[in-house]
């Protein structure tokens, strides 16, 4: 090979690397919204404390959607007066385990996990009230204009801010799937 045919070959997988670099998120980045990490052990974490506590499965790509939105919607329920403190989610939290009959983790639930409760138990909160409205029309507009970038083993990112599964047609179920 000659030098200067080394060269381009150099400089094209230089170029190759930077660009995948640029794309890549940080290593164990599940999602990240607005500049706000989203980890994989996170990720894992509120959908194992999820599951363990309702007994219902789930997809990791909906807790992640969840835990992208929880960055946005709670700030917005707040200016309109709807707001829960950790304590008020982990007492929310509580008195489900006790009616499903489920323990609490003795060392308490996870950040993530708090984080995807403050979503959801706001979201209801608000749902509920005549702000509603306008809280979710703030929030659809938000979740729209954010920077939200996902790990693509989740999906790719929608115009709405939404998470949308990949599907890739090479791939064959197995032949209970089909």
């Amino acid at each position: 090979m000659t030098t200067q045919r080394r060269a381009r070959h150099t400089l094209v997988l230089a170029t190759a690397g930077l660009l995948l670099a640029g794309c890549a998120a940080q290593p164990g980045t599940a999602g990240s919204i607005d500049g706000e990490r989203i980890t994989q052990n996170e990720l894992e974490d509120a959908t194992s404390e999820y599951v363990a506590l309702t007994g219902q499965e789930t997809e990791p790509v909906v807790v992640l959607n969840t835990l992208l939105a929880a960055e946005v919607l709670p700030p917005i329920a707040a200016e309109y007066g709807y707001a829960m403190s950790d304590g008020e989610i982990e007492a929310l939290y509580a008195e489900q385990a006790a009616s499903l009959g489920a323990e609490v983790p003795a060392d308490g639930y996870s950040d993530a996990f708090i984080d995807l409760g403050r979503y959801l138990f706001v979201y209801s909160e608000v749902a509920a009230s005549p702000d509603a409205q306008a809280v979710f029309d703030e929030f659809t507009a938000a979740m729209g204009d954010a920077d939200i970038v996902v790990n693509p083993r989740y999906g790719e990112v929608n115009a709405e801010g939404v998470i949308e599964p990949t599907s890739h047609d090479w791939l064959a179920g197995t032949t209970e799937q089909q």
